[in-house]
């Protein structure tokens, strides 16, 4: 047995002196075989400083074997050693055999550090030395996913798949193509792939990625199967409870949906979508009560979350509430950029309070960003009618019956004024 051979035996064993004693006699009397061997598994093993000084004696000992600079290379790079990564990888020129391997180091270290582009550049190059191969076309289709670029990651990914490949580097190609067309929002072939996937291998990513897609298609009840399915199989997958509610509340099984959130809400208290999601889930289920300490929850943990201010005050509007609907909707206006929705909340508080001509400057700021809708504008109308305010309400009345000019109501009214008006 060699002294590396003892020295890993001694690391499994978790006798460190003796480890660190069998790797000095290793670096003295192993051979070159056995110590690239040796290096090898110390790599695998995490033994990043003494893989290195094992390669640079050997490098010493044959200074023009570039599989060792890039063995060296790769060192620094998990190391965060850019510079020096980089100093080993120019050391290696373009006639050497280990040339395409360091340019796809290089790709390695590139798309770590987000530069996809220059990452793209390393990896065609590599293709155009070596051809089509796998691990070439692999790591360009994981490229291009990365990216965004989901019609060449999936020419890629299928590439692959038609020379035999179900996966590769622990990847299932079926459930990367089927998330890349998912992405595209060609969700019957997403469906398709990500089947095949689940049936080459159940994994949790594959099965989330599957109950949403399904979701998508408006295929209430596969998805909520197949999101029980990966819950059953990790319940601390988190990111499937929202997705799962949804399900459920789709097929109008709130109470179970509501039972759904408040497990979601066991592993993950610090999701403020989770808690918005309840809070909806609660109002349908007439439980104010709990829609309101979900909203609060979610405003703590967000508290400039528009989205969740909204919904808060929109339930204390229902709940007539609406000082507390003033206060709240005031803070948010003293903002540079402010969702109209905030004005429309002001203005049926205000109302409500009796406060008309405060609701009147809320309805008039809300106004332009809520022409298309209807039930703004009969509101915004029906409060015009009470003011006796003729001029606007000709303006807001002409919006409201291009989006309804069926409306008898409307279309009297409107003559009537025009009417009063000759």
């Amino acid at each position: 047995m060699s002294h590396g051979q003892k020295m890993i035996q001694f690391l499994q064993d978790k006798q460190l002196e003796q480890a660190t004693a069998e790797f000095n006699l290793a670096l003295q009397h192993d051979n070159k075989e056995e110590l690239y061997l040796l290096a090898d598994s110390l790599y695998e093993l995490g033994f990043l400083k003494e893989t290195r000084t094992i390669d640079l004696q050997l490098l010493n000992a044959d200074p023009y074997n570039d599989e060792l600079k890039i063995s060296l290379a790769e060192i620094a790079i998990e190391e965060d050693d850019v510079d020096q990564a980089m100093e080993w990888l120019s050391q290696i020129g373009e006639t050497s055999q280990a040339y395409p391997q360091s340019l796809m180091v290089q790709a390695d270290m590139y798309f770590v550090q987000g530069l996809y582009e220059v990452s793209e550049q390393k990896l065609l190059q590599a293709q155009d030395i070596l051809g089509d191969e796998p691990v070439i076309q692999f790591a360009l289709a994981e490229l291009h996913f990365a990216m965004g670029k989901d019609a060449q990651a999936i020419r890629g990914y299928e590439a692959l798949m038609e020379k035999g490949y179900t996966e590769f580097s622990g990847i299932n190609l079926a459930g990367r193509n089927g998330n890349a067309y998912s992405a595209l929002g060609d969700f019957d072939e997403a469906v398709l792939y990500l089947e095949q996937s689940i049936e080459e291998d159940e994994k949790t990513d594959t099965l989330f990625q599957l109950g949403f897609t399904y979701l998508q298609k408006k295929d209430n009840q596969r998805a909520v199967e197949t999101l029980f399915q990966l819950k059953e199989l990790d319940p601390s997958y988190t990111s499937l409870y929202p997705y799962l509610a949804v399900g459920l509340e789709e097929e109008n099984r709130l109470e179970k949906a509501a039972e759904v959130i408040q497990e979601g809400l066991q592993y993950d208290r610090y999701n403020p979508d989770l808690y918005l999601q309840g809070a909806n889930i609660a109002i349908k289920l007439e439980n104010e009560e709990l829609a309101e300490q979900y909203f609060k929850e979610a405003i703590t943990l967000a508290p400039d979350n528009a989205v969740y201010l909204l919904g808060y005050a929109n339930l204390l509007l229902k709940q007539e509430r609406y000082e507390e609907t003033i206060a709240m909707v005031q803070a948010k206006l003293k903002e540079e950029v402010v969702d109209p929705q905030f004005y429309w909340n002001l203005a049926q508080a205000n109302n409500g309070l009796e406060n008309y001509e405060a609701a009147g400057a809320g309805y008039k700021k809300a106004y332009p960003s809520f022409r298309q809708n209807t039930d703004f504008l009969r509101e915004y109308i029906d409060y015009l009618r009470e003011e006796g305010n003729r001029d606007i309400i000709k303006e807001v009345l002409g919006d409201y019956l291009v989006l309804e000019p069926t409306d008898e109501e409307m279309v009297t009214l409107l003559e009537s004024i025009n009417g009063n008006d000759e």
